[in-house]
């Protein structure tokens, strides 16, 4: 699914040997061949004694058939039941809608069914005479008599398997690569005047009736936020109205500058045509009016100049993100309620691999950053002028070009985007993350959210600015050192690549964490409660080896289009074979790590943490070697044309919006979603489109007028154009270098506005 690379688009005629390589470093099915038994195997004598004799089905619908909050709450709880129990008696239409809005038999619990959601909507859109309320219940299944023991998780999943059913809920074993059959999510129709407290009580003591005397306790929760009405209960409070505001303002400024753009536009023509107007009365507004006009922003995302050669990484970008936002899909619809939820698990027995372990594939965007620093930052220290005022400007002009659309999406997150949905799931989902927002939002305005716990985490996928502008603030001094002396400058970028090579090992060394972030199931459901994910993989530290790849990839590019070497045609053939062999062959051993029970070995575990984060930046050094020196011909221009160089553009604008829209889509869903690969393949082109959309909304109404305003702040230039342009990675941050500091890069073209990320 995901094996494509994130520069498969140098080696797209590869990309056959690489399915077939993902087939092959699938990750064995041998559990599910050891689930295969015969029709006897693993069968105790009089085994039917020691499970219930009704089917856990029949036990639900024995304990709620006639279920109610009765006789518990506040006097207006126990009214308005009174008042529901005598209408349901009498099939008054609303009564029954509230009934029969939520299922009283679970069904589909062996495969996996954990969510039984019935119809929210038939349940909340109940206003009189009561208010309808829908509250999403969890309810764990433990065994009285397998309390305390642990069993071999022997069960099976073999449709033709004679074992006993209640094997698979009551004696079952976690594993993180499974749905627990022993939980089940009931969503219930209850009067709104009842809390979810009282429904806890209640649902508790019904279930206790049935379950005990069968020896199971059927173990109650209801959180409160998963108990919801049709009406927004998010409170609108003045930030709510001072962000809503703002925005309004600032799309109609922008608004209102381009129809005062076209009029301008409109003059000079005719001034052209007749002589009639005098254009030059309007000249004091025109600056201001292309900062904000949707006319000068687009014509500047779209203008595209096929000299320049470092347009092929806008088409590299593209790519990875297409990548990304499939495995976010996939995050998605896998962390989420399913149907049917075993064509997920059998990922984690078949493959593909490369699915499971490519999470590093950000790494390419690191890669490609480093690359970046050097092309722009280093000719700028070969000119006179105060060091300090050289080292700082970049870095302080990053971030002034970074925050406006980082704030724009965390200000959209905590204010905005609870009061745009509803759902079974919606409270859980988006008001945890606004009120994370609302709380350690100067964190990320720091660049320091990285560095704290996950759980606090304003935007999940954050981490990722906080490490590019720590690794650019890093790269910055390793380029002023190498441009004041060259041997200097090599023996620091050496010592710095060592440390960065032994703080991966050191680090998952001592903290005994997992070398890779894996992808199972509790992680899929909330990637902030997984320990590498908060150790490992967010922090700038353990992200400084592909950077610092990128900045030696400039480098030998260099020196390489100094003397005018190539590679033959043969020595590029075989290195864009060899190469992405021994990089796959690195991600498919990471499938090694999702073997059950498997013994943890420290030192295995901390060598490919440290190699796990340089397969993809020394693939990509290869192909950027072999590209600037050598060429790939029509490949090259797959990445370098009128389409491609535009969503490169976007990336960083797409990349700040791609898990809140994908999270509001998930969000509202009002009953599971059937995994298939055509599912995912649908919700992927459905939300890129989305995503794409948003991501332009943003860079029209933020990015590109807060971008221009910046460099004319900073007086970058004379000319506010920012075509053109050679975008670094995903944040797609520029630092325009002014005519008399342009690249002196030998043969590698671009104009004086490079932009860098």
């Amino acid at each position: 699914m995901l094996l494509c690379l994130p520069f498969a688009p140098f080696s797209g005629p590869w990309m056959v040997v690489l399915f077939l390589l993902g087939l092959f470093g699938s990750a064995s099915s041998t559990d599910e061949d050891r689930d295969r038994k015969g029709p006897t195997a693993d069968i105790p004598e009089n085994s039917d004694a020691v499970f219930p004799e009704p089917w856990i089905s029949d036990l639900f619908y024995r304990a709620l058939a006639d279920f109610n909050v009765r006789d518990i709450g506040s006097d207006a709880c126990r009214e308005q039941t009174r008042t529901y129990d005598v209408h349901l008696r009498n099939h008054t239409y609303w009564a029954v809608r509230m009934a029969e809005s939520w299922s009283r038999y679970p069904h589909g619990i062996l495969a996996g069914n954990k969510y039984h959601l019935g119809v929210y909507d038939e349940c909340v859109d109940v206003h009189y005479p009561i208010i309808g309320q829908y509250c999403l219940s969890e309810i764990k299944l433990i065994s009285l008599q397998t309390a305390g023991k642990l069993y071999e998780n022997n069960r099976t999943q073999d449709p033709k398997s004679f074992d006993h059913a209640w094997r698979t809920v009551l004696k079952w074993v976690d594993y993180p690569d499974r749905i627990q059959r022993n939980i089940i999510s009931l969503g219930i129709c209850i009067p709104y005047s009842c809390t979810a407290s009282d429904l806890q009580t209640s649902l508790q003591e019904q279930l206790d009736e049935v379950f005990l005397p069968e020896r199971i306790n059927a173990s109650v929760k209801v959180d409160p936020i998963m108990c919801t009405i049709s009406e927004d209960k998010y409170p609108y409070n003045a930030a709510y109205y001072v962000t809503r505001t703002f925005f309004q303002i600032l799309i109609l400024i922008c608004c209102s500058a381009t129809i005062y753009h076209l009029m301008i536009l409109w003059y000079q023509e005719n001034k052209i045509e007749s002589g009639k107007y005098n254009f030059e009365k309007l000249a004091w507004t025109y600056s201001f009016v292309r900062w904000f006009s949707f006319i000068d922003s687009s014509k500047n995302l779209l203008e595209y100049d096929k000299n320049n050669e470092l347009n092929v990484f806008n088409g590299l970008k593209s790519f990875i993100m297409l990548l990304i936002l499939l495995g976010h899909r996939f995050m998605f619809i896998a962390g989420n309620p399913m149907s049917y939820p075993e064509l997920i698990e059998r990922v984690y027995q078949n493959g593909p691999v490369i699915l499971l372990t490519s999470l590093n594939i950000v790494d390419s965007f690191f890669n490609m950053s480093g690359f970046f620093t050097y092309i722009i930052v280093y000719p700028i220290f070969l000119k006179s002028g105060s060091i300090w005022i050289k080292i700082i400007s970049p870095i302080v002009y990053r971030i002034i070009r970074i925050l406006p659309a980082y704030c724009a999406m965390m200000a959209i997150t905590a204010h905005i985007v609870p009061h745009f949905g509803d759902g079974p799931l919606w409270p859980q989902k988006t008001w945890i993350e606004a009120e994370n927002c609302k709380s350690y939002w100067w964190t990320n305005v720091l660049f320091i959210n990285n560095l704290l716990d996950v759980k606090h985490e304003c935007l999940l996928m954050s981490w990722y600015v906080a490490c590019d502008v720590q690794l650019f603030a890093i790269g910055v001094i390793i380029v002023f050192v190498y441009a004041k002396n060259k041997k200097y400058g090599i023996g620091l970028l050496g010592i710095m690549m060592c440390v960065s090579l032994s703080v991966p090992f050191v680090i998952t060394y001592v903290t005994k964490t997992d070398a890779i972030v894996r992808v199972h199931l509790p992680f899929l459901e909330n990637p902030r409660s997984s320990l590498t994910h908060n150790i490992s993989y967010r922090p700038g530290y353990m992200r400084v080896t592909p950077y610092l790849l990128g900045l030696v990839e400039a480098m030998i590019v260099e020196k390489m289009k100094e003397k005018n070497f190539k590679f033959s045609k043969i020595t590029v053939f075989v290195g864009s074979i060899f190469i992405p062999v021994i990089v796959l062959w690195i991600q498919f051993y990471g499938a090694i790590f999702y073997v059950r029970d498997r013994p943890y070995y420290p030192l295995e575990q901390a060598f490919y943490s440290t190699v796990n984060h340089c397969t993809w930046s020394l693939y990509g050094m290869w192909m950027c070697v072999c590209n600037f020196t050598t060429g790939y011909g029509i490949i090259t221009k797959w990445n370098n044309n009128r389409l491609v160089v535009p969503l490169g553009r976007l990336s960083y604008s797409v990349f700040l919006v791609n898990l809140t829209v994908m999270m509001m889509s998930q969000s509202s869903q009002r009953s599971p979603t059937y995994p298939s690969t055509k599912s995912l393949l649908d919700a992927w082109i459905y939300d890129t489109f989305k995503t794409y959309l948003m991501g332009l909304a943003l860079y029209l109404v933020v990015e590109a007028p807060f971008g221009k305003l910046t460099r004319k702040l900073f007086g970058r230039g004379k000319n506010i154009n920012t075509s053109n342009t050679a975008e670094l990675a995903v944040s797609g941050k520029d630092i325009e270098l002014p005519q008399s500091e342009q690249t002196t890069i030998p043969k590698i073209e671009h104009d004086s506005n490079t932009r860098i990320s």
